[in-house]
């Protein structure tokens, strides 16, 4: 008879610690023709908490807070990196560390406004010595819950993704 209440105990337990954990999303690269023909080294400029870590970012009107229960995949400096590469890469580049051409790119913004329901992303880019721009993004946000944050994100990064590559593309 003590071992009923023992194993529902840990079974409630176990089931609490899963609920805890919080779930991962990941972001995608824009998709891309191979119009670019060249080497290019890409350096992700240090971005400032919060945009640092794996935290999903909200603006409410006190400040910038965590999506409880959602994080990144991986810190997003490193996950934009990855996309950044790979969108490039997509439009013909051949990206690497050392290069003949050299790309800056800056996060600025990668949040949720909660006040207009907005995901905005805003990222600037400079060639080493040469041609500028900023693109930024935003898509509707449903609900600021569950999924939605990081699919809007998803959707306002991927756009910024491609007209960061046809730019490329396009000044080179």
């Amino acid at each position: 008879m003590t071992r009923a209440p023992l194993y529902v105990l840990a079974l409630a337990l176990a089931l609490s610690g899963c609920a805890a954990t919080p779930r991962s999303y990941d972001l995608s690269a824009a998709p891309g023709r191979s119009l670019a023909r060249g080497t290019l080294a890409l350096d992700i400029v240090r971005v400032e908490p919060p945009f640092d870590g794996d935290a999903i970012v909200i603006r409410t009107t006190d400040g910038l807070e965590r999506l409880g229960g959602a994080q990144w995949a991986d810190g997003l400096p490193r996950l934009a990196r990855s996309r950044v590469a790979e969108s490039l890469e997509n439009a013909g580049w051949r990206v690497g560390d050392l290069g003949g051409v050299r790309l800056r790119v800056e996060i600025r913004r990668f949040e949720i406004d909660s006040l207009t329901r907005e995901a905005r992303v805003e990222l600037a880019a400079q060639f080493a010595g040469g041609a500028a721009r900023v693109f930024v993004a935003s898509e509707p946000v449903a609900e600021i819950s569950g999924a939605q944050p990081a699919m809007a994100l998803d959707r306002a990064f991927t756009r910024v993704l491609g007209d960061l590559a046809r730019w490329t593309v396009s000044v080179r």
